[in-house]
């Protein structure tokens, strides 16, 4: 245990040693000339105005995207809510079709059943009573309301 105290004690020394070496050397390079230091107090500047530059360009480009995503979470939300009336619309109409299909089908099971109401009901089709041409059916009394019988 001391031997790892001993070693721990040398190496601090060591560090420290080294650290304060390194800072009195820097210490001896700080004697420059006062337009070199104006030079770098320049280039400081630039590089900052460039960065403030650059970061004011970011910015602006930032609030450009955010708009574009706002907008085109807008679009999305469009989307969703067409797809959603869409598929509320596809069900309904999927019912609809399940029931004029079981009705044609019922409609064929009982016609068949009866030939003499199948051959009447084909012939009516043949007929086509609303086409161009044909006279329309005689009704009992066309002016049936304002008829007066005495």
């Amino acid at each position: 245990m001391r031997t790892l105290a001993w070693a721990v004690t040398a190496i601090a020394l060591t560090i420290g040693t080294a650290g304060l070496a390194r800072t009195t050397y820097c210490f001896g390079q700080d004697q420059s000339n006062p337009e070199q230091l104006k030079k770098l107090y320049g280039d400081a500047l630039a590089q900052l105005k460039a960065a403030q530059d650059r970061k004011n360009e970011l910015a602006t480009q930032n609030e450009q995207l955010t708009a574009k995503v706002a907008e085109l979470q807008k679009q999305l939300d469009q989307a969703r809510s067409e797809m959603v009336e869409l598929k509320r619309q596809d069900a309904e109409n999927a019912e609809k079709t399940f029931y004029l299909r079981s009705y044609h089908a019922a409609w064929q099971t009982f016609i068949d059943r009866y030939p003499e109401l199948k051959a009447r009901w084909k012939h009516f089709l043949d007929r086509d009573v609303l086409a161009a041409g044909n006279e329309m059916p005689t009704l009992p009394d066309p002016e049936w309301p304002l008829t007066v019988t005495e």
